[in-house]
């Protein structure tokens, strides 16, 4: 494994321990954890601005790109195509493990979908 040192404040270092004792882990786990789960947000939140960033260009992406999948990062439109698939291998090729949005330019801006209820029914078994 490849390690990086970091310098914490001592108030955190000492906060971090007595967490990580109390979950009986290690500090190096709780740490990972802590970032992991603080990048899963930071990732949720740049998708959602940039889901908000489609939603208000859809007048003009239905010109453009109406039937393909576009890309959006940092709120501009880098890449298009009809092909999910490739779409995805060149943006994992372009920009790693950023986060793009992804969307079907449809005639809505919104995909609905839409299911049945579930139905209960007895059975006698």
């Amino acid at each position: 494994m490849n390690t990086n040192m970091i310098a914490l404040q001592p108030k955190l270092v000492e906060q971090v321990r007595w967490i990580a004792k109390s979950e009986r882990g290690t500090i190096e786990d709780f740490v990972n954890k802590a970032i992991r789960e603080r990048l899963r947000r930071l990732e949720d939140q740049k998708l959602e601005a940039e889901a908000r960033v489609f939603e208000r260009m859809h007048p003009q992406l239905v010109e453009q790109y109406l039937g393909q999948f576009v890309a959006v990062h940092d709120g501009q439109v880098v890449d298009a195509d009809v092909d999910f698939e490739a779409l995805f291998l060149r943006l994992q090729n372009r920009f790693g493990d950023i986060p793009v949005l992804i969307r079907l330019v449809g005639a809505n801006p919104i995909l609905e979908l839409r299911a049945p209820s579930p139905r209960l029914e007895w059975s006698r078994g």
